[in-house]
């Protein structure tokens, strides 16, 4: 037994080559040893447990394991041998689903690539859905949940907030304080009243990063959130995720090698989370006081300023027409000393993600000033931002400008 137990264990540690020539040759040495006694060997029909469920058979390799039909095709005398020996090995299937995935090693790979294609992703029931007049104003959803001003405040409670342990139903959540006046809802910010605890999931923050990024290029504290914030009890990682689900049946099968039967395993059923009633929903704000971490670059802290219209707010400033200034397409570029100008939107106006910057016919050395700044209607620019609001200069490498230089000077002797 020692000794089987070690040629097992040589051939499963073998290269693939060299473990399907030992197996070859074993298969061989075993069909020469039977090849005069006809050994009749009737396998027992798999019974599912479920009544709707055909039975299904299991691979040639439950016979004689390493051994596939591409084997059984090229080699006669291994054709006889198993018709001989399991004469219903050629009403099995090319495949068959079972959770073991030893059982299944060829056909689990083509059918995961099947399956593939299959999937769709079905939206979160739990996630915010925002009215119609706030979405068409670019303004997207945001989580977040109240925070107990006696158990998660402070530099340790916080910290527990941020990095929950391994053994925590908790996941990461940002601490903040929501702040700031807002005259339309009667909310003055001397208030005490009007200072709100909250604290937001770090992945709800980190799509946002992930996708108009912060800093001085970046643009997430520069656009308008509309805010839902649920009680402290409420938060649980299962509301913010999204469920995929095939389009055929999730049920599985389970083979028993012992019994020769296959035991259905129905599909988990989908996790039914109870509905929830925010206490403030929908309520605009402006991201505030980001705190990134200095080398992982995970949030640490965020504030919300309440928002309503024409409160100023920046907005970014992106170039346009690059390939029009003859020194921007020849290397050149803008040195900014402003990347954001003040701005008020009129009610019910959409607001912009940029102001783009008009590049057409730049030189090098060109001062670049507000008129070039094009505002989209329904904006204006803040009053107090001068006429000669200085967005920033030219410049380019050496050499940049010099044949325009003389160009021009030929044409002026010309």
């Amino acid at each position: 037994r020692r000794v089987t137990t070690t040629i097992k264990y040589m051939i499963k540690m073998a290269p693939p080559l060299l473990r399907q020539a030992v197996i070859q040759s074993r298969l061989a040495a075993r069909l020469s040893k039977r090849a005069t006694t006809v050994v009749h060997h009737q396998r027992a029909m798999m019974m599912c447990t479920s009544s709707a469920t055909p039975p299904l058979y299991a691979q040639p390799n439950q016979y004689v394991t390493g051994v596939t039909n591409d084997q059984l095709e090229a080699n006669q005398a291994m054709r006889d041998w198993y018709n001989a020996n399991f004469p219903s090995w050629k009403e099995d299937p090319e495949t068959i689903i079972a959770t073991d995935p030893s059982l299944i090693e060829n056909s689990t790979e083509e059918e995961t690539e099947n399956d593939s294609d299959e999937e769709e992703l079905i939206t979160n029931p739990h996630a915010i859905t925002l009215p119609e007049e706030l979405s068409k104003r670019n303004i997207r959803p945001l989580v977040a949940y109240l925070r107990d001003p006696d158990n998660e405040t402070g530099t340790r409670n916080c910290d527990r907030l941020r990095y929950p342990g391994p053994n925590d139903d908790d996941f990461p959540l940002v601490p903040g304080i929501l702040h700031g006046s807002d005259p339309t809802a009667n909310i003055l910010s001397i208030d005490p009243s009007s200072k709100v605890l909250v604290k937001t999931p770090w992945f709800e923050i980190q799509r946002e990063l992930d996708r108009y990024a912060s800093g001085r290029n970046g643009s997430f504290e520069n656009r308008v959130y509309a805010l839902t914030i649920f009680p402290s009890e409420d938060a649980y990682v299962g509301y913010h995720k999204s469920v995929r689900q095939l389009n055929k049946d999730d049920t599985t099968y389970h083979l028993d090698e012992e019994t020769m039967t296959v035991t259905e395993i129905p599909g988990a059923p989908p996790e039914v989370l109870p509905d929830r009633t925010p206490i403030v929903e929908n309520v605009l704000v402006i991201p505030a006081d980001l705190q990134l971490h200095p080398v992982a670059h995970a949030a640490l802290c965020v504030n919300f300023i309440r928002y309503h219209a024409m409160k100023p707010i920046k907005i970014p400033i992106r170039t346009i027409n690059e390939e029009e200034s003859p020194a921007m397409k020849k290397g050149g570029f803008i040195a900014f000393v402003n990347t954001f100008v003040e701005c008020l939107v009129e009610e019910g106006g959409v607001i912009p993600e940029r102001i783009e910057l008009e590049c057409t016919g730049l030189r090098q050395k060109d001062v670049v000033r507000r008129e070039r700044l094009i505002i989209p209607e329904g904006v204006t620019v803040h009053p107090r931002v001068k006429s000669d609001f200085l967005v920033g200069t030219v410049f380019g490498a050496k050499g940049v400008g010099a044949d325009d230089e003389e160009e021009e000077g030929e044409e002026a002797k010309k």
